[in-house]
């Protein structure tokens, strides 16, 4: 999301292509889709038509439906749109779809070829380009090769960590894709609200919270995702949207939320643990 805000698309204008489509990209497929049906106020189905999804027997299609997995099920083309056209091919399908988004979850080193992302950089402005296959022997592409191959247009974000990339002069952060920074305030917020449920929409809450605090927001050199080490005050953001939605969602059980901005933010902060350790003082014998 926050690659969108940076690249001045709308979610719900974005068509994506996930690479590699085992649980963790279906996984990454499901969310987004989610994300895009909240915000349209479309059905799930409808939202799914604009993410492709390819895998070892290529782009997924209705007919392979004994093949695929029930993840895979919601987001498989109607075999008539890709009639004569070649679904093996992963240049071929950044060709016909013109992806805004590309992601790795294949652990195919190197998929992302340099015609593959310069073929992407042809139709979109700013490629956002995620090589999320861990470890690092496995990315689909080095975060290096895609700012020179798109000429320090694309945004990416990585599943391991690597260095700044330097590039005519300019210095772009790489982002790691870890959703350590998700998770402690998606469980805090759903604890102090004593939320029934951790619906969809609360998750999608609590990413919207997430990228609202990337750092590429005020400068595009800099990372999509904000630093683990920022942790703590990340969850407090979290935490918040995920409270605010599961009152609006009629989720909420705890009384006395409050209903102003600032007193939410306190009443979080409040009800947070924080690690304190008494100093240790050798005691003479």
């Amino acid at each position: 999301m926050a690659g969108l805000h940076v690249s001045n698309l709308k979610l719900t204008d974005t068509r994506m292509v996930v690479f590699g489509s085992g649980s963790a990209g279906t996984g990454i497929a499901d969310m987004v889709r989610d994300a895009i049906a909240t915000e349209s106020r479309n059905s799930e189905e409808e939202a799914a038509k604009q993410i492709w999804c390819v895998d070892k027997q290529g782009l997924l299609l209705k007919s392979q439906a004994e093949d695929l997995t029930e993840g895979q099920h919601a987001f498989a083309r109607p075999d008539d749109e890709w009639k004569d056209k070649n679904i093996k091919s992963l240049l071929s399908i950044i060709r016909e779809v013109k992806p805004h988004i590309l992601v790795g979850t294949s652990t195919r080193p190197k998929a992302f070829t340099e015609e593959v992302v310069r073929e992407m950089a042809k139709h979109v402005e700013r490629p956002i380009i995620f090589p999320l296959s861990n470890p690092t022997r496995l990315h689909e592409a080095d975060p290096k090769d895609l700012i020179e191959w798109t000429e320090g247009r694309a945004l990416v974000a990585t599943g391991s960590p690597f260095p700044p990339v330097k590039y005519n002069g300019t210095e772009y952060e790489i982002a790691e894709c870890n959703n350590s920074t998700a998770f402690p305030g998606i469980g805090l917020g759903a604890i102090l609200s004593s939320s029934r449920l951790l619906t969809k929409p609360l998750l999608v809450a609590a990413v919207q919270a997430l990228a609202a605090q990337s750092p590429a927001l005020k400068d595009p050199r800099k990372g999509l995702v904000p630093d683990v080490t920022n942790v703590r005050e990340i969850s407090v953001q979290i935490a918040k949207a995920v409270v605010r939605k599961a009152v609006e969602e009629g989720l909420a059980q705890e009384e006395g939320i409050p209903d102003d901005e600032g007193e939410l933010e306190e009443w979080v902060r409040e009800q947070m643990w924080e690690a304190r350790y008494r100093p240790l003082v050798k005691a003479d014998r």
